[in-house]
């Protein structure tokens, strides 16, 4: 019975680091307080402007109106591990294609606009998290509306998180206060 639970706890942990978000590519630049750089995830998926300055890997954020948003967040310290060495390295050679990456609601925060209704935390493998906006056109229709920095080209990808903004949305939509 104790081997059973050692091989499964042995086994989780595999399978969590199996589907870790990856680095697939970036090429860190001097900046004047640092460095900077585009990240390509796993997905893949690019979060731009990532900086490193300081000794600190600091995330790109979103001005909108005099406000700062952090829309784009590390979840797991072995993600922000790898970002740094790409940034000590000065370059991070491209990984071999990787399996997308699993995505999951964090968070759902109804808003009061009559068109952004919604702002959905999407987390991609645990190790990032990504706020998306959920827009609501005229005839009803939704769509995700993604941070400044953050871009996918991958269609398929595009479309997991579409349809994952949206169920999470409608989900949040049928729980009452």
């Amino acid at each position: 019975m104790k081997r059973f639970k050692i091989m499964a706890a042995l086994l989780a942990a595999a399978a969590l680091n199996a589907s870790a978000l990856e680095i697939m590519s970036a090429s860190p630049v001097k900046t004047e307080k640092g460095k900077k750089a585009d990240f390509v995830f796993s997905g893949p998926a690019t979060v731009k402007n990532i900086s490193f300055e300081k000794g600190a890997v600091v995330m790109p954020v979103t001005v909108y109106k005099d406000k700062i948003y952090k829309d784009i967040k590390l979840l797991s310290k072995s993600v922000y591990v790898k970002i740094e060495a790409c940034f000590l390295k000065e370059k991070c050679p491209a990984s071999a294609p990787v399996t997308p990456p699993r995505l999951s609601v964090s968070e759902v925060r109804m808003l009061k606009s009559p068109v952004r209704v919604a702002n959905v935390t999407v987390a991609f493998d645990g190790d990032l998290s990504v706020i998306f906006g959920v827009i609501k056109r005229a005839s009803g229709e939704l769509f995700a509306a993604y941070p400044d920095n953050f871009e996918v080209k991958d269609e398929a990808l595009k479309s997991l998180i579409e349809k994952t903004v949206k169920e999470g949305f409608r989900k949040a939509g049928k729980i009452k206060d």
